[in-house]
């Protein structure tokens, strides 16, 4: 086999191109236009072969030692003192002309992918003691396609035994068996979805544990995978945050038509590979929505097989529209309810008021037979985001709150309800035909607001915004037991059978509490009073959506289940994949993770840079417990205040610990003090 890898970049001071050829005997690299010969031979040791999980897994993995027997250390032919592998290492890592795609999945990507394993390779092999390197391939054992074709980089992120992951499959390729037919590493490499190296000194028996906790699904399904169209309407703040969206429509050979307003960023000549078509729309929350949405999908010029939005607000139109056009979607009436604050709680079968004025609001706590008592939670009836929530115990906090409501923003109505000082978790369930097919709960720790009755912890925003979010969850367990049992009894009872939801609920009258510890961290522990009453679950809202990105990232990285597929399958009604997608690992989590938000806590120009890479080079200890980060800010940009109502982070941080939930608290906490921004 030859193949080109068809990247240039700067080696000294020239362009430099390079050819890579592969056969039995070894690799054979040209270097730059001169055409420089470098030989190594790659002796395997061994080519060994299993399958550690089920067989409805579809996957052999392939292990290998590749040796390197001849001497790396010799010049070019013309005599040139640069090294082979310097040189190759400098053209891995310097900034190399790749192809401009949205993502590198096709054909031609998937070979560059290969030969840079390949000559990664080479480079380890020359750098270890013993020149040698171990690698796994993951080769499908009968024909198909993957399930999607990032699954393998999906239940592979983080893993410790493992390093380098190269992804080589796309999301058209349809695989052959040609498993009997493999007797040397260059066709098995050719035949692979994927490609990793082993982490050096590894037994064997924690490799094969480690790849059955992670792969035992059934990756590969039968035949090709069919391209699909899917209508997306509003399509996300930024590139940055509609980022798994697209790479999930990708993964799963969605075209994705876009309907957003006029000038939205996903509409941009930079974005096209994102999308299939974009569609401007007036997407403004009036009765005629649903009659808009409807309309712009029978214009476009072409079929389109499913419509989903992620926009709370948007849900009921949506799918309105979805039923009128025969597509896939949940019932409007349910959405009705889920997308309104009031009639949530309404549902949930507690004291709860709409209201439309202070006057109206004050008048209503003052009846004795209302049976609301303070504190009480006020809130808008159509709000997202935190905004416009707030916990009273007074009048004159009562008269604040309504105050700082933007009725521009989120309508002319808001909720008064008791409060529930309970712990909070976000619970995320996906159901398929009434069926749960996955749990996970995580413990939304206590915001500024829930801290007003403490004057030692009283925080200084004093809203809803979150700071913290552990997964998993340290309740009880069989709190627990009680809010997933009740929380999907309540999905049933609304209507919903079939999707994702990601649910916001306490857990009254429970035996656990937040309390500081002597190192200062805050964690849930027992209560030392016995509870007289029995917990129930109050049940906050409902989103028949997946949650933000930082909670979608942080559960797709602890347990290996990525919500944004799991909703565009629904939103196609292809539940074969959603089963296969919402399997978590064998051991539920691989680590404890918690989502370290930045709140901003005053307005002005921000005047800092990235402050998540500034603390990683400040810090680059704290580097190998961070997974994910994001600055939502550049600098220059102007912070909105929060007392206008507009709530924000200026970062956040995916922080994770294998040792233990108190670890993860320390490591979190520092991430937290350390990161350092000016807002002037």
């Amino acid at each position: 086999m030859s193949l080109e890898y068809p990247f240039i970049s700067k080696l000294g001071d020239e362009d430099t191109s390079l050819h890579v050829d592969h056969n039995d005997d070894g690799v054979l690299v040209k270097i730059g236009p001169t055409q420089h010969f470098f030989s190594y031979d790659l002796d395997i040791k061994e080519l060994e072969s299993w399958s550690p999980f089920s067989a409805d897994s579809g996957i052999t993995i392939y292990r290998a030692v590749l040796r390197l027997k001849s001497d790396a250390t010799s010049g070019t032919e013309d005599g040139s003192s640069i090294p082979v592998i310097q040189q190759i290492s400098s053209l891995l890592l310097s900034p190399l002309s790749r192809s401009t795609d949205f993502a590198p999945y096709g054909e031609k990507a998937v070979v560059e992918r290969r030969v840079e394993f390949m000559l990664s390779s080479l480079v380890r092999a020359f750098n270890s003691p013993v020149k040698q390197t171990e690698i796994l391939l993951f080769v499908p054992q009968r024909s198909g396609h993957l399930v999607r074709s990032d699954i393998l980089d999906i239940r592979l992120a983080d893993c410790p035994v493992i390093e380098g992951f190269v992804n080589l499959a796309n999301s058209t390729r349809t695989f052959t068996d040609t498993t009997s037919s493999l007797s040397n590493l260059n066709d098995t490499l050719v035949a692979s979805a994927g490609a990793c190296f082993i982490t050096e000194h590894l037994e064997p028996e924690t490799l094969h544990q480690e790849l059955q906790n992670r792969l035992s699904i059934p990756m590969l399904q039968p035949g090709s995978r069919p391209r699909r169209t899917l209508a997306i309407l509003e399509c996300g703040k930024s590139a940055a945050t509609g980022l798994g969206i697209f790479n999930a429509a990708k993964a799963l050979n969605i075209n994705v038509v876009a309907l957003d307003k006029p000038g939205h960023w996903i509409s941009k000549p930079e974005f096209t590979s994102w999308r299939e078509a974009f569609i401007p729309i007036d997407r403004n929350l009036d009765e005629g929505l649903a009659d808009r949405i409807v309309a712009a999908i029978e214009k476009y010029d072409g079929h389109i097989d499913g419509i989903i939005s992620f926009f709370d607000p948007l849900l009921p139109a949506t799918a309105a529209a979805a039923a009128r056009l025969g597509l896939p979607g949940a019932p409007a009436s349910a959405l009705e309810i889920a997308t309104d604050k009031h009639k949530t709680s309404e549902f949930d079968g507690r004291p709860a008021y709409r209201i439309s004025s202070l006057e109206e609001a004050i008048s209503i706590i003052g009846l004795k037979d209302s049976n609301l008592f303070y504190p009480l939670i006020v809130k808008p009836c159509s709000g997202w985001g935190s905004e416009g929530v707030f916990r009273v115990e007074t009048e004159a906090e009562l008269i604040r709150a309504v105050e700082s409501i933007d009725f521009e923003r989120h309508g002319t109505s808001f909720v008064v309800e008791n409060y529930c000082d309970g712990p909070e978790v976000d619970a995320n369930f996906v159901l398929c035909d009434g069926e749960l097919l996955f749990f996970e709960a995580s413990d939304d720790f206590p915001k500024d607001a829930d801290l007003a009755g403490n004057d030692d912890d009283k925080g200084s925003l004093q809203t809803f915004i979150e700071v913290a979010n552990v997964l998993p969850s340290s309740l009880p367990e069989d709190e627990l037991e009680l809010l997933k049992t009740s929380l999907h009894q309540s999905l049933l009872r609304l209507g919903f059978t079939s999707g994702f939801f990601h649910l916001e609920a306490r857990v009254q009258a429970s035996r656990a509490e937040y309390v500081k510890g002597n190192d200062g961290l805050i964690d849930l522990q027992n209560k030392q009073t016995p509870i007289s009453r029995s917990p129930s679950a109050w049940l906050i809202e409902i989103n028949a959506r997946p949650p933000g990105l930082q909670a979608s990232w942080a559960s797709r990285a602890t347990y290996g289940v990525d919500f944004w597929g799991l909703a565009l399958s629904f939103a196609l009604d292809d539940k074969n994949t959603a089963r296969v997608l919402a399997a978590p690992f064998k051991s539920n989590n691989q680590y404890w993770c918690q989502i370290v938000f930045i709140p901003v806590q005053k307005g002005g120009v921000f005047k800092s840079g990235d402050v998540c890479q500034d603390l990683v080079e400040r810090h680059p200890e704290l580097a190998a417990n961070i997974s994910r980060s994001l600055c939502f800010f550049k600098r220059g940009d102007r912070v909105p205040e929060p007392s206008s109502g507009i709530l924000t982070w200026i970062a956040y941080y995916l922080v994770f610990s294998r040792k233990s939930r108190h670890d993860l608290l320390k490591v979190a906490d520092l991430v937290r003090q350390e990161t350092k921004f000016v807002i002037s």
